[in-house]
């Protein structure tokens, strides 16, 4: 003989907690999905690796976000720092409180000419800049007391030593002959 199953009839407040936390449940996998998007728009490149071309040279191709800004994961000296790719600043250029959190011993730099005018700058010798497995030693950095958030400008001190090519909506950087 088959049990049969009835039907279960919670009291009224059992469910409206019920559907409370279903509809918070819900919520919350939006925000998390949402969240997780609007990162990856941002960043589109949190994990750049190099692959090895025909010519057996490494390179890291990147995706541009949705301003058309090359933004990638890297390290400093070991460290996860967020890039922006800009060939307009001459050294890698980031902000005195991520300076702080990598441990940079820091130099006096004088001033730079800014978007916001004169700025007082201390000047870093990072041991190492990765992007992708492309490894830079020596590289110098200018320190920016004004200049806010936690990502760091990806400059000429470090992308001199790389083909950097802009094809088809991707970035391409590929290390120089002889470094």
């Amino acid at each position: 003989m088959k049990p049969s199953l009835r039907p279960v009839t919670l009291p009224p407040s059992l469910r409206r907690r019920f559907g409370s936390l279903l509809l918070l449940a819900a919520a919350l996998t939006l925000v998390a999905l949402v969240g997780t998007q609007l990162g990856q728009r941002h960043n589109p490149n949190p994990r750049p690796v190099a692959y090895l071309g025909s010519d057996g040279v490494p390179a890291v191709v990147l995706e541009p976000n949705q301003v058309d800004q090359y933004v990638a994961t890297g390290q400093i000296n070991g460290h996860p720092v967020d890039f922006l790719v800009d060939t307009g600043s001459a050294d890698v250029a980031m902000p005195y409180l991520l300076a702080q959190r990598l441990g940079l011993r820091l130099r006096s730099g004088g001033y730079s000419k800014t978007g916001n005018g004169n700025v007082a700058t201390w000047h870093a010798t990072l041991e190492r800049v990765d992007v992708g497995g492309l490894a830079v030693t020596n590289v110098k950095a200018t320190v920016l007391p004004n200049m806010q958030g936690e990502e760091a400008l990806l400059g000429m001190s470090y992308l001199k030593h790389m083909e950097v090519v802009l094809r088809d909506g991707t970035l391409s950087l590929r290390p120089l002959g002889g470094d």
